[in-house]
């Protein structure tokens, strides 16, 4: 922050436009100072600390479209791996073939969560760095166990290698 390239702002976005230079960002100020434009490489969106999804329309939406079922915190129902489990949508089944020798298997597109949004489920501290590092390593390591697509469990053999990659300044 000392060297001027991140700073945080808080308010309202009113308008995002492109220019040949990257992203223009208009915001209102929380503190009603006037409109601040933020001229940026890439926008990171975050939902903040509100105290129901219901409260932000992002998620509001989600929930009444697809009819999520909430926790009594009124929060994402997930599962111990932090899946929204109602969001899982199965690919139709392929086309049935006389003779076939294989068929390719059923993707399944998966949604977590993570945060505050997830209160009142598996992690106490959901909301913390540790709890933000732990769903994130139990969220990737279900997805490895379902055998997503580029993705292998954690061992020390390839950590180690990975390790030995960054220590060497060598792209993984």
């Amino acid at each position: 922050m000392k060297e001027g390239w991140y700073k945080i702002e808080f308010g309202e976005v009113e308008k995002v436009e492109r220019e040949p230079n990257g992203l223009v960002t208009y915001i209102q100020t929380k503190d009603f100072k006037g409109q601040t434009r933020l001229e940026t490489d890439f926008i990171i969106d975050s939902t903040g600390l509100n105290a129901s999804v219901l409260e932000t329309p992002l998620l509001k939406d989600m929930v009444e479209h697809y009819h999520l079922p909430l926790n009594p915190w009124k929060r994402f129902l997930v599962g111990n791996d932090f899946e929204i489990i109602d969001m899982q949508n199965p690919a139709p089944e392929p086309p049935k073939k006389r003779f076939a020798l294989f068929r390719p298997r059923r993707k399944v597109g998966r949604m977590y969560a993570a945060g505050v949004i997830t209160l009142g489920g598996p992690n106490a501290a959901v909301d913390s760095f540790l709890g933000l590092q732990y769903v994130a390593l139990v969220a990737v390591d279900s997805l490895a166990a379902k055998r997503g697509i580029g993705l292998r469990r954690l061992n020390p053999i390839s950590s180690l290698s990975q390790w030995l990659k960054w220590a060497m300044n060598r792209l993984p």
